[in-house]
């Protein structure tokens, strides 16, 4: 964990250092106007959510909530999205029920962004938008072993 605590200024500084991906996508989401923001996240990403939902509520003074994908995965909710923008951050972008819950909320109308070090993950496919944090390849065990249970099932399939 200290280790990549300390590679964070470098892992930022290449995030800046590509703007334009950063400008596109406030462009799209502003011309969409949401008049909130939903926000679904798994294990560690779930802490940068949160941190996420008090910036956009302090900063942007939209109303915010973290989101239960199970509602729309295993409950079949198709909820009125129409006027929100929904968030997924996944490092891996391979969480299954947020893919799902991303390809759900796009369906009701919502402005769709996944925040991910994949960008060729599922969960960027799913998403109108995509911004790719540059922060390398996912080294905790979760993420490992989900990636290990997505590749056999790609693999089974």
């Amino acid at each position: 964990m200290a280790a990549e605590i300390g590679e964070q200024p470098d892992v930022l500084a290449g995030l800046l250092g590509s703007p334009e991906e950063i400008v596109n996508a406030g462009a799209r989401i502003a011309a969409a106007k949401p008049r909130f923001v939903l926000i679904a996240a798994r294990g560690t990403s779930d802490h940068a959510a949160l941190y996420a939902k008090y910036l956009l509520e302090i900063r942007l003074g939209l109303p915010c909530g973290l989101v239960s994908p199970s509602t729309m995965t295993a409950y079949g909710a198709r909820p009125r999205l129409a006027d929100c923008l929904v968030v997924a951050v996944s490092q891996s972008g391979s969480s299954p029920d947020l893919v799902e819950s991303m390809a759900v909320a796009r369906e009701c109308g919502a402005t769709t962004l996944a925040v991910t070090n994949a960008p060729a993950s599922d969960l960027a496919a799913a998403a109108e938008l995509h911004l790719d944090v540059r922060a390398g390849a996912e080294q905790a065990v979760a993420a490992i072993l989900g990636e290990r249970t997505a590749g056999a099932r790609r693999n089974a399939a």
